[in-house]
């Protein structure tokens, strides 16, 4: 599954909060509005702390059917008591030529929250369920964590990779690729001094193989900062390259693990 979309559909979010307010415009969900002959409604509980996680997607049949949504809608409902108590809802999911809808992890990396991603629109959204019952909405995409578990790094998942870095511990985003207009995000490297990556290549143009040195830029999560360094093409390929976690190949708009 390719994570690559970017701007625009963040429902509400607030980042270094315990919780997450919704619009009163989000809709809850009512199956009469998707009727089986429009509609593949599918639905999944997950049990997290004292709360139940329910994820829904209403899949249109045929695409492009009016009125809305063209798609996909989807919600992600934190539940108490057979109440909903936080909810992310996406009012349509356009594919824009990738997958689309709310996917999760193979595993849950994180013992404090429960990780999902949305999917689409050219904008990954990384949605974080606390034990508490707070629910986080973070621009995301593919990630990996830190050997501590402290740092959750990845990129946003849009036309333009950009870099984003989160703190577990205090709950917020402490490094913006797109704020600080930092490069696209490539490919992810560890080595003695740490973690680096390459610049995305936009362009899509053949790489100039007389070049010796390739830009990197160095994550330093001590002063929370990114430097551009270089380094030799034949030293880069002899250093680690860094995998993201792993997603479960669910299919598109749907909740059915």
């Amino acid at each position: 599954m390719i994570f690559r979309f970017a701007s625009a559909m963040l429902l509400v979010s607030m980042f270094g909060s315990a919780s997450i307010a919704f619009s009163q415009q989000s809709k809850r969900f009512d199956p009469k509005s998707y009727p089986a002959g429009s509609f593949h409604v599918s639905r999944h509980d997950y049990q997290f702390s004292y709360f139940t996680v329910r994820i829904i997607h209403a899949k249109r049949v045929y695409d492009l059917s009016a009125p809305p949504p063209s798609y996909c809608r989807a919600w992600l409902e934190v539940r108490k008591d057979n109440t909903v108590v936080r909810q992310a809802y996406f009012d349509d999911i356009d594919p824009v030529g990738s997958s689309f809808g709310i996917f999760l992890p193979k595993h849950q990396p994180l013992e404090d929250y429960f990780v999902a991603l949305k999917d689409g629109d050219y904008d990954g959204r990384l949605l974080l369920v606390g034990k508490d019952g707070s629910l986080t909405d973070l621009p995301g995409g593919s990630f990996f964590l830190t050997p501590d578990k402290r740092y959750l790094i990845g990129e946003h998942a849009s036309d333009y990779a950009s870099l984003i870095v989160f703190d577990v511990t205090q709950r917020r985003t402490v490094i913006d690729g797109a704020k600080e207009k930092l490069p696209g995000v490539g490919d992810w490297y560890l080595d003695n001094a740490g973690y680096f990556f390459t610049e995305d290549d936009e362009t899509g143009q053949p790489q100039d193989t007389s070049q010796k040195t390739v830009a990197i830029y160095r994550l330093d999560l001590k002063r929370l900062k990114v430097a551009r360094d270089v380094k030799t093409k034949a030293r880069l390929e002899s250093i680690q390259k860094i995998d993201y976690y792993p997603w479960q190949n669910s299919a598109d708009c749907t909740s059915v693990p």
